[in-house]
């Protein structure tokens, strides 16, 4: 079988892309890559080679200096009819006999849906976050529905929607999904899946990361954050990437500032995490058994549903990104001597290791493209 998979660069959607397609090649299918640039390290790392969109707009999801019309800009890649034209001509060259694209770029189904190859849409967020941003009342879903881009229109739905969510922290109810498309929820999908708990000794340090795309506020709350360390009796190491000026930070003895480090590496020998209600790094964080503490830095985003769902299930703590230092503090100490909390950050745990992501979405590709042939 040969799988086209066509995925742009925003952030926390590269490593389940990265890793479903790396399951689909160890089954012995050929994958096509269409992405950004800035994706291709990611997808080498397994041996996938990346082709770049050639007629889509140049986009990036960081920002030297983030404001309301980095967040606007979000509406044309939804929109951008270049994807559409740079994966249908991939269909015509390679004869593709599925196509799995990232429901960042809806934009692109109506083009796919011409060529009357399967396709199926990788939904990496929680799917609360897209029935709000495809409905009527969102900018989102205005703007796809002016543009003639919504994925609910007659004619573009996908074939499949995979959404790499845990069924008991995102439920999906039965009588309104995300779109009427035929629905598997696989669980989280990880770049290396953890096969245990984190076992750090007692003087282990907190991870702070907060995300790798750019929002307004975040560079002043990752701030508060650190001051919240100076003169805390704990460690911690902060990852900032390049989603703030890392120079411009002023980090407490107590705390390290890396550039990048792998999250996969470190979290086996941290004893909580501090981020973003990021879907990713939220998830990585309760499967090795961990509490955290959310800073949500976008209500445009699915964070503020991931934190909230995480808090609701006792596993960990979330705050305004504008909370100030004193309260953060207070948070801290709780999170890491709040011994319920890590007692079901631990059994969330156990549910997130005993799922497998990748293997669900591979599977349930598989069986669409097995359902399109017929018998």
């Amino acid at each position: 079988m040969r799988i086209l998979t066509a995925t742009i660069d925003a952030g926390g959607n590269t490593p389940p892309t990265v890793a479903i397609t790396a399951e689909l090649i160890r089954r012995g299918h050929e994958v096509l890559v269409l992405g950004h640039g800035s994706q291709r390290a990611a997808f080498a790392a397994t041996g996938q080679r990346l082709r770049e969109w050639s007629s889509a707009r140049t986009w990036s999801p960081r920002a030297d200096h983030p404001d309301l019309r980095t967040m606007l800009s979000w509406l044309p890649l939804a929109s951008d009819p270049g994807y559409g034209r740079d994966i249908a001509a991939a269909v015509g060259t390679d004869r593709v006999d599925l196509v799995l694209t990232d429901c960042m770029i809806p934009g692109a189904l109506r083009q796919i849906r011409a060529t009357g190859v399967p396709v199926a849409m990788l939904v990496h967020a929680y799917s609360g976050y897209w029935r709000t941003q495809w409905s009527r009342k969102s900018p989102m879903g205005t703007w796809l529905r002016l543009t003639g881009a919504h994925p609910g229109r007659r004619g573009a739905l996908p074939d499949r929607l995979v959404v790499t969510t845990l069924p008991q922290l995102d439920v999906i109810p039965q009588d309104r999904g995300l779109l009427p498309a035929p629905t598997v929820q696989t669980g989280p999908v990880f770049g290396s899946a953890p096969t245990s708990a984190a076992r750090a000794d007692g003087d282990a340090p907190l991870l702070i990361s907060l995300s790798t795309i750019s929002y307004p506020g975040q560079q002043a709350c990752l701030q508060r954050i650190l001051d919240a360390f100076d003169g805390m009796p704990v460690r911690a190491v902060a990852t900032v990437g390049t989603s703030v000026n890392a120079r411009g930070l002023r980090p407490p003895s107590n705390v390290t500032v890396r550039a990048f480090a792998s999250h996969t590496e470190m979290m086996p020998r941290m004893s909580a995490i501090i981020g973003h209600g990021g879907h990713g790094t939220t998830m990585l964080a309760l499967a090795h058994g961990l509490p955290v503490l959310m800073f949500p830095q976008s209500g445009h985003t699915d964070q503020p549903l991931v934190a909230a769902s995480v808090a609701a299930a006792g596993a960990g703590l979330t705050l305004p990104r504008e909370t100030e230092v004193a309260q953060i503090r207070s948070s801290i100490l709780r999170l890491i001597t709040d011994r319920e909390l890590r007692r079901r950050a631990a059994r969330l745990g156990e549910q997130l290791r005993a799922v497998d992501g990748a293997t669900a979405a591979a599977s349930a590709l598989e069986s669409l493209v097995k359902e399109k042939a017929g018998p």
